[in-house]
């Protein structure tokens, strides 16, 4: 992995092939001091695991994608969860089949390069267990 810090703040990163999505973005934003910031990235990645939340179950349904896929978007947030950064992302990917498949990323691995910004916010946003949805959620006003 590959970042530089921009004046307003923001982190430019280069995920380079095989680095781990979750476990990367989570350790860099823990030695940057960012808790809390919004991400967009697109890229290449593999190996990846999505999820549907099923509210009736209050769980997620996951599925494996195997091989190297076009990230076509990522959308997503990192809040403080259980006093650190938790990466909370949803991708759009897609094969050579030009099909796309979306969901809530669990991980993935970098598969050629994925660019990522990393835009902070102002104040950490915490996440809080939310029983009725089964779910932590951000609370915005704590």
């Amino acid at each position: 992995m590959k970042f530089r810090r921009e004046t307003g703040g923001t982190l430019v990163v280069s995920l380079e092939r095989g680095d781990a999505m979750r476990a990367s973005i989570e350790a860099l934003a823990a030695a940057e001091n960012v808790p809390s910031a919004r991400l967009t990235a697109i890229g290449a990645v593999e190996d990846a695991e999505l999820g549907f939340y099923d509210l009736g179950r209050k769980e997620y349904l996951r599925r494996s994608f195997p091989g190297i896929l076009e990230l076509v978007s990522l959308e997503g947030s990192i809040t403080v969860k259980d006093g650190k950064p938790f990466l909370h992302a949803h991708v759009a990917i897609s094969g050579a089949d030009f099909a796309v498949h979306g969901g809530h990323l669990f991980d993935a691995k970098a598969g050629v390069v994925i660019e990522l910004f990393i835009i902070p916010l102002e104040r950490p946003l915490l996440r809080v267990m939310c029983d009725e949805i089964g779910l932590a959620r951000w609370e915005p006003d704590r």
